[in-house]
């Protein structure tokens, strides 16, 4: 197998910055590795955030034995009319290092590829 194959298949399917990796550029996967799990750390922090927001006025209303199918749909409503800002931005981030890291990992294979000739 090519190497920039290997490296593209690596970067694209399984985790930004392993054809790096596997290609011998460390410096380049680590970054690549660390910004994408950085982007990923955020997208779950956030959810969880609002998936607490959401359950603590719902635990409080079912120790009372007051929740309802109405008060519940209430609760999950109000809870996602904040913004989705902050989690949209991540999201794009994560998209766009998982494509140059894909994309960068296409070229140094390449390079290996024609050296090895």
């Amino acid at each position: 197998m090519k190497e920039s194959a290997k490296g593209a298949l690596l970067s694209f399917l399984v985790y930004p910055g392993l054809g790096q990796l596997a290609l011998g550029f460390k410096s380049s996967g680590v970054v690549f590795a660390v910004l994408a799990t950085f982007g990923l750390l955020v997208i779950i922090y956030r959810l969880t955030m609002r998936i607490y927001q959401a359950l603590d006025p719902m635990i409080s209303l079912l120790a009372n034995n007051s929740l309802s199918l109405s008060k519940t749909i209430e609760i999950l409503n109000h809870s996602s009319y904040s913004s989705w800002r902050v989690e949209g931005l991540s999201l794009a981030f994560l998209v766009f290092c998982w494509i140059a890291a894909g994309l960068h990992a296409v070229l140094a294979g390449g390079r290996i590829d024609r050296k090895k000739g």
